[in-house]
């Protein structure tokens, strides 16, 4: 289903709720974490209605990491969630792992919006429990200099002007002190080695975080979780004739969230999947029963 359905079916039920007498702006507990939230944002009400937003992504991360755990639990595991908006990855995936018992984790959240950015630092304070496995980051993540002052990081469902014609995203304001870094600088500055995991969502500059890593793949085996889609990276002067060339020349192989090799990716205009990118005898070794 096309982003812009699925937020039109959210806009409904949404005013549903109101209607019901459920307050816009609440504080409450979904699979034992503790959530404020803003009915009127997708990603809000998507954790309110299901205890999560996008569960698929987060079960093949949680899988892929388990894989890894049994295989090398020595190492610390290293989860780096680039454009994590209000946290739902980064909260959701650190309290699974805790719950199950595996520790040996670090996440890494890198939001470069001050509305998304602020809400998360509010969800993070919100759960003593989960606070020291999450380092939050206000950065802009990119292999380019070019400042952004919006970006997408709103999906409003009380909001009908000024929406994206396409997958119905509002942008919102980065502060003029955000830096923009490149992956690579941030896996140095913090001494990133082994067991990398990084999550990508960006609305279009996938792209571009991909390159500002570039030096990091051709060293370590990074997994990357990725959203692909094509409108959005002609967006922002890129196409899927140079993903697939960055692709090829970082032996880098797609696979879906199963862990099955693409050799073929179609979609129709305006839609969006989420892959996988990684080494391909590295992985398929990893994910091997």
């Amino acid at each position: 289903m096309k982003t812009i359905y699925k937020i039109n079916l959210a806009r409904i039920i949404y005013k549903s709720l109101i209607l019901f007498g459920i307050k816009r702006k609440i504080s409450i507990y979904k699979s034992s974490i503790k959530w404020s939230l803003d009915l009127s944002e997708g990603i809000d009400l998507s954790i309110f209605l299901f205890g999560a937003f996008q569960k698929s992504i987060i079960s093949s991360i949680l899988n892929l990491i388990k894989k890894i755990n049994k295989k090398n639990n020595r190492n610390k595991i290293n989860f780096i969630d680039v454009g994590s908006n209000i946290g739902d990855k980064s909260l959701t995936i650190t309290r699974k792992l805790l719950d199950q018992n595996i520790d040996n984790f670090q996440v890494y959240s890198i939001e470069p919006t001050e509305f998304a950015y602020n809400k998360q630092i509010k969800n993070i304070n919100l759960n003593k429990g989960l606070k020291k496995k999450i380092s939050l980051f206000n950065y802009f993540i990119s292999n380019k200099k070019k400042k952004y002052s919006k970006i997408y990081s709103s999906w409003s469902l009380k909001e009908k002007n000024n929406k994206h014609n396409i997958h119905g995203g509002f942008l919102k304001k980065i502060r003029k002190n955000t830096q923009n870094i490149s992956l690579d600088y941030f896996f140095s500055k913090k001494r990133i080695k082994n067991n990398i995991i990084v999550k990508i969502d960006v609305d279009g500059f996938e792209l571009n975080v991909l390159k500002s890593c570039e030096k990091s793949i051709r060293k370590e085996n990074i997994v990357f979780f990725m959203e692909y889609a094509p409108y959005a990276f002609e967006e922002h002067g890129a196409n899927i004739n140079q993903f697939f060339s960055f692709v090829k020349k970082n032996n880098l192989k797609t696979y879906d969230l199963n862990f099955k090799q693409l050799n073929y990716i179609k979609i129709g205009k305006g839609q969006s999947i989420d892959i996988i990118l990684a080494k391909k005898n590295f992985f398929e070794k990893l994910v091997k029963n």
